[in-house]
């Protein structure tokens, strides 16, 4: 029966009793890359095989016996967990994506597959454009060519509407909407960018179209942002304290509370509301109330405490998620190391 070559790996291994730390000595090979065989983020090197199949004592035709959904699972968690994605391996995610597309049981999955895997090559490209650019303006400071390749690397603010304004976006949720009336987490994407271009009237529409299949703590939501955007605070403030009070146990209200919250520079109170959505959150927990709370101490100069907020983002992954390495941890890591620097200055 073909299985997930990770597991399979982990199951020959535990077999004939050998600890990550064993094989991976034999191999003559860190456990941590033993460790991303096993969760299924890479797989072990053509060279490995031979010695591979030997010390676990199958051919590598058994071992290397993997099922499409396998294939998928595998692609998957190589945009989720790697920083890079070498050439050969998004080549082989590639093609295999596209093979796939006249399944149509797998079409939908593959297709969003390409899209995340496109992206994440994107975000590779975007983060090497950023390096270059910070360093083009320490040669010169004044080059706006720099200045603007580092906006959009980085996705900073466009002040000219004529970029900035999401009027295709709208259009294509507008049409999304009218095929599929009863899918209700589109009305938010649709409201969402609305209100990006100031469009309050048709923001209003789509909330009440929102309001009548699902119902709930996104209408007082929604309905404070629009007032907001209105130009009227007060009663954007007075909707959404009448939201928690309404829904006192919809963690995602005391969340939704402290974004806007941060988004007035009303930093204390966005913790308060960031720590009661925390607390009322079922496991797994997820990590972004946490991560807006590091960034508002880091806003505030207070790095330790920053720091503090990453490490518990860092244990909730481990524990919740057994995410334990990757691209993810890595990051946060690297932002711990950053804030680290900042409170030795």
């Amino acid at each position: 029966m073909n299985i997930e070559i990770g597991k399979k790996i982990k199951a020959l291994r535990i077999q004939k009793e050998l600890t990550q730390e064993e094989l991976a000595a034999k191999l003559n090979m860190s456990s941590q890359a033993v460790s991303k065989w096993e969760n299924n983020v890479t797989m072990p090197d053509i060279q490995l095989l031979p010695r591979l199949s030997v010390l676990l004592g199958v051919t590598i035709d058994e071992l290397f016996a993997l099922t499409d959904d396998t294939h998928l699972e595998r692609i998957g968690n190589m945009i989720q967990m790697e920083h890079v994605i070498s050439r050969d391996d998004f080549a082989y995610a590639e093609q295999f994506l596209k093979d796939k597309l006249q399944d149509d049981g797998k079409r939908a999955q593959c297709l969003t597959l390409l899209a995340e895997l496109h992206l994440h090559r994107a975000k590779e490209h975007r983060d090497t454009a950023a390096r270059y650019a910070k360093d083009a303006l320490l040669s010169a400071p004044h080059d706006k060519r720099s200045h603007n390749a580092l906006r959009d690397a980085e996705n900073g603010p466009l002040f000219d509407w004529n970029f900035s304004n999401h009027h295709k976006l709208i259009g294509y949720y507008k049409e999304f909407m009218a095929s599929h009336p009863d899918y209700w987490q589109g009305y938010k994407w649709l409201m969402n960018y609305l209100l990006a271009d100031g469009r309050c009237a048709e923001a209003k529409e789509v909330l009440e179209q929102l309001n009548d299949i699902h119902p709930g703590y996104l209408y007082p939501l929604y309905g404070g942002l629009i007032s907001k955007e209105e130009g009227n605070l007060p009663q954007a403030l007075f909707i959404w304290e009448q939201m928690t009070e309404q829904y006192p146990r919809e963690w995602r209200a005391w969340s939704s509370r402290g974004d806007c919250m941060a988004k007035l520079c009303r930093y204390d109170e966005a913790i308060a509301y960031y720590a009661n959505g925390y607390e009322l959150q079922p496991h797994p927990k997820f990590t972004d109330s946490l991560e807006a709370t590091a960034h508002i101490y880091s806003i505030q100069g207070q790095y330790k405490k920053a720091a503090e907020k990453l490490e518990e983002i860092i244990a909730l992954l481990a524990a919740d998620w057994s995410i334990t390495e990757g691209k993810t941890v890595d990051f946060y890591r690297g932002e711990i190391a950053g804030l680290r620097s900042l409170i030795k200055q």
